[in-house]
């Protein structure tokens, strides 16, 4: 467990910072005092991209005392449900809009509404009711090496399985939720039989799994691979820092629907015992301000007035194609299960 405290203006402020589920239940037992006296407490599926510095800035411009217990997406989900009525949280903030709408599904969000968040997040990128606003956007993409992949070589997701990949592809593991959602996605506008196709074309290239998308570009970085599939930002990461890494991206399908993109979003929790200032905070994450603190983790802004950061700046063009989250949240079991059928591992 990491606690940071800060300092504001108007009265003490305390960030409450924990990962992980064994880390946050010795949270909730030892910090009871902490999460009764917050002005807004936050299930914070985010915390591992480093987004405290927009929350620490809420804080100090409101003044308010904000507690952010963290773990992933599907942790965050099972927690809230394993809670229900008794939960402390006022927002849920998740990595994946699948959990959200699983969230929604389960009657664990309420929704809400305000000019301030219709002014800032497009339709396409919110509940229809409300339930759920877009906080940024992530592309998962297929990569490849600038050394030995022409740029020519990989023009959609179905590319992938070009037997010229056999032992050259490499992917992150199939119970990761940005594969799982892609593939219930593609499941949704393409059909389970195609998608299966496209999975089988991909295993018979036998590729290397492995356990996060900074390992797969590292990988092809290093000549072990040639190309793989990863959300985009985490590439944009390691280019702000080393503008050779010799990885880019091969964006799909833009004379199509365009990339995959899924979001990063915020719900309000049904019974938040501290309404007023979550929606507060929920508008406060699409405003500019935090909005240019999450685009430097090299996401797109879900808020359509603030550009991305470089590297991601030069990428602010591409098609893309948004997740059908309605559709695609009930085809997860059948994702999963696709998945393992195939031999993903």
């Amino acid at each position: 467990m990491a606690t940071v405290r800060a300092l504001a203006t108007r009265r003490r402020v305390l960030i409450a910072i924990v990962s992980g589920v064994a880390a946050a239940a010795v949270a909730v037992l030892s910090l009871p005092a902490i999460g009764d006296d917050a002005d807004v407490v936050v299930y914070n599926g985010r915390s591992q991209y480093g987004d405290e510095p927009a929350f620490r800035a809420y804080a100090r411009e409101t003044g308010e005392t904000v507690e952010l217990r963290g773990g992933t997406a599907p942790e965050l989900y099972e927690r809230l449900s394993r809670e229900g009525a008794e939960t402390p949280a006022d927002l849920l903030v998740t990595t994946d809009l699948a959990n959200l709408w699983r969230a929604e599904q389960a009657d664990l969000l309420q929704p809400v509404s305000t000019p301030r968040l219709r002014a800032r997040v497009p339709p396409a990128l919110r509940a229809r009711e409300g339930a759920w606003w877009g906080i940024s956007v992530r592309i998962r993409t297929p990569v490849r090496s600038t050394e030995r992949v022409p740029e020519s070589a990989i023009r959609g997701y179905e590319d992938l399985g070009d037997p010229r990949w056999k032992g050259r592809l490499c992917l992150r593991t199939s119970n990761n939720e940005y594969n799982q959602s892609f593939v219930a996605d593609r499941i949704a506008k393409r059909g389970a039989g195609e998608t299966e196709r496209m999975l089988r074309r991909w295993i018979a290239n036998r590729p290397t799994i492995l356990g996060s998308d900074v390992d797969v570009l590292e990988a092809i970085a290093a000549g072990r691979c040639d190309v793989g599939l990863v959300n985009h930002y985490y590439l944009a990461r390691i280019l702000a820092e080393r503008p050779r890494f010799p990885v880019a991206p091969a964006w799909p399908d833009q004379a199509g629907r365009g990339a995959h993109a899924n979001l990063s979003g915020v719900g309000l929790v049904k019974g938040a015992r501290h309404r007023a200032n979550a929606v507060r905070l929920m508008e406060y994450l699409t405003a500019p301000e935090a909005q240019r603190e999450i685009a430097r983790n090299g996401e797109l802004p879900a808020n359509p007035a603030v550009p991305p950061a470089p590297p991601a700046r030069a990428w602010a063009r591409v098609k893309l194609d948004p997740i059908d989250v309605d559709r695609a949240g009930a085809l997860l079991p059948e994702a999963v299960a696709l998945m393992e059928r195939v031999g993903w591992r």
